[in-house]
């Protein structure tokens, strides 16, 4: 859900933000860096749960498809 909202902001900041997601615009860029935020805590909770599997939880997850 959209929500519009006046915020104070480093323009420099969003333009290079801008040039690394590839995107246009405010609003955009915005949208884009939230969703890049929200992904890469994901990929973190995902590493932090694959190094806690001892090797027999690791060797069943290679083997599954056995």
């Amino acid at each position: 859900m959209a929500v519009k909202t006046a915020l104070n902001i480093d323009r420099e900041k969003v333009r290079r933000a801008a040039e690394v997601l590839g995107t246009k615009g405010t609003t955009e860029t915005i949208d884009a860096a939230l969703s890049e935020i929200i992904a890469r805590a994901a990929r973190l909770r995902l590493i932090e749960y694959m190094r806690s599997l001892d090797q027999e939880q690791i060797d069943a997850i290679l083997n599954c498809w056995d």
